[in-house]
């Protein structure tokens, strides 16, 4: 009897330390697990606040690229509309016979204005890098993210048709233009032009009579026009995205 008791008692003190040998492999791994979680919790904070740096350095980049679409776009279309201007002009004197040219070195420098414009190019060095490179991502706010893409949409889209139409209409004006003249008129008229430098009156006839030089006026005229406001809706949407901009770049 006595020694079935002791073997009783042997059992509880056995079972009893196996209890506490758990309980502390269950707190190492607790606090395993624990510091783990803390580890990553700080990994993610780093990862986090490099993020943000990153986005800030982005947005910093495009406000300053976008400040300069906004300056470009402005001039375009104030260029655009003293185009048109100018093409009107002349128009006015090639539909109408009985007008007579009072200021020839206005007029021919109208004309020739008639012909100025080179081809929309607009960097978009950092728009690229965040695509190229998927970044994009990393500006959080995604309403911002879809207007980026709508401004760059458009932007692509008013330099493609600008590039294709109305710079072939320029080009072709230069060709009737350059035509008028003979080498040496075009380096001295055109390296200094005043008024002792006026061309000889058949140039003036040359243009009223030109019928496909006309066209092209009529024709630059019109898209001069159409092409302002297309500049102007670019110029529109460049000021609204800057001013989206500042306010994410306010809350950073």
């Amino acid at each position: 009897m006595i020694s079935i008791l002791r073997r009783l008692r042997k059992s509880f003190l056995e079972q009893s330390q196996a209890r506490k040998y758990l309980l502390y492999a269950v707190g190492e791994i607790l606090l395993v697990v624990i510091g783990i979680l803390i580890a990553l919790q700080i990994n993610n904070w780093a990862v986090d606040k490099d993020n943000r740096r990153l986005e800030k350095t982005y947005l910093q980049a495009l406000k300053q690229e976008i400040s300069e679409d906004v300056n470009f776009y402005s001039d375009t279309k104030d260029s655009l509309l003293n185009q048109q201007a100018y093409a009107q002009n002349v128009l006015f004197f090639m539909e109408n016979e009985d007008e007579e040219v009072r200021d020839s070195l206005t007029f021919i420098n109208a004309f020739r204005r008639c012909a100025d414009g080179e081809n929309l190019i607009r960097p978009q060095v950092s728009w690229n890098e965040l695509q190229t490179t998927g970044r994009l991502s990393l500006i959080q706010n995604k309403n911002l993210v879809r207007k980026l893409f709508e401004y760059y949409t458009i932007q692509d889209q008013f330099a493609t048709d600008f590039n294709r139409f109305p710079m072939e209409q320029r080009y072709s004006y230069r060709k009737i233009d350059h035509a008028l003249f003979s080498m040496e008129e075009h380096l001295e008229y055109y390296e200094d032009w005043t008024v002792e430098q006026i061309p000889d009156p058949k140039v003036f006839t040359s243009i009223r009579s030109n019928r496909e030089l006309t066209d092209l006026t009529r024709s630059i005229m019109i898209s001069s026009l159409v092409q302002s406001r297309y500049a102007q809706n670019t110029l529109d949407l460049a000021t609204n995205l800057l001013q989206d901009i500042d306010r994410e770049l306010e809350d950073h």
